[in-house]
């Protein structure tokens, strides 16, 4: 459909366009009308027949201004479209959507992942299901402002995106994926950084995990990172690697981290993908 205007739609648009809005709400539409509800809602409605408006979810809308053509394509960065679901500031990207941003994963997520200090529901827009993941607030650091496909949003750095992923790896392709990111990141991020990162965060369950994963890998530069680790860890009283609810109880207790080894080394190392040495041996007792 041809992209014209009534004179009140051209009101709307035209303001829209001279403050360089990005999305507008139903409540937005009714102000700048001094209209009913009912009648913001079928001018809505008209705008997104005729390509102006793309519906985010209900009372919620992207502007697609005039720079987009005479067809209206839509800004297709999925960041943007979850940008404006997340509404404003204090949000940020990161799981498996930051681990993917910053190279850490191959794998290709149909989630979108968003940390807040509020619980959400998730919300579906595109065909991309947007999971807003809560976060204390005592926990919003280790992120900064990304550009991605032209756009500006707040992301994760590869630190805390893998550490993000490894306290819920649920977001983040599964506990065998995530061992993967620790496996491969090499030179993709500072382990001392992530180690600093982990003290901060302060769970000492967390610390041990990743200790555990880089005795596992036998990653390179990381002896720093370890004994860093280790003061943070306390390891006392013993957990578990994985959720019991999957991976059950049983498993090898893994020393020093006094971490039960309860998943399959098959599912966190292919056997192709094992060092034959390890720098640090995990000494294990049964």
């Amino acid at each position: 459909m041809e992209r014209t205007l009534s004179r009140n739609e051209a009101k709307v648009v035209l303001d829209l366009e001279w403050r360089e809005c990005e999305t507008v709400t139903l409540a937005e539409i009714r102000a700048a009308l001094d209209a009913s509800e009912g009648y913001a809602r079928k001018f809505a409605h008209g705008l997104v027949r005729k390509g102006w408006f793309e519906r985010l979810r209900p009372g919620l809308f992207q502007f697609v201004p005039a720079a987009r053509g005479r067809e209206g394509a839509p800004d297709s960065n999925p960041l943007a479209v979850g940008a404006a679901l997340a509404g404003p500031w204090p949000w940020f990207y990161s799981f498996g959507t930051a681990c993917t941003h910053h190279g850490l994963t191959e794998q290709a997520f149909s989630e979108a992942y968003l940390a807040c200090p509020a619980r959400r529901r998730p919300a579906v827009a595109r065909e991309t299901r947007y999971v807003f993941v809560h976060v204390p607030r005592r926990l919003f650091f280790g992120f900064r402002e990304a550009v991605v496909l032209g756009r500006r949003a707040p992301m994760a750095s590869a630190e805390r995106a893998l550490l993000d992923a490894l306290d819920r790896p649920a977001h983040a392709g599964g506990i065998g994926e995530v061992s993967g990111m620790i496996a491969r990141a090499g030179e993709k991020l500072s382990w001392s950084a992530l180690a600093g990162l982990a003290r901060r965060w302060g769970s000492p369950a967390l610390a041990r995990r990743l200790g555990y994963f880089l005795d596992l890998h036998r990653v390179d530069g990381a002896d720093g990172a370890r004994a860093e680790l280790l003061r943070t860890a306390r390891p006392a009283s013993r957990i578990l690697l994985g959720p019991r609810r999957k991976w059950g109880v049983r498993g090898a207790l893994v020393r020093p981290w006094n971490v039960v080894a309860n998943v399959p080394l098959d599912v966190l190392a292919p056997a192709e993908d094992r060092p034959r040495r390890r720098a640090f041996p995990p000494r294990i007792r049964r």
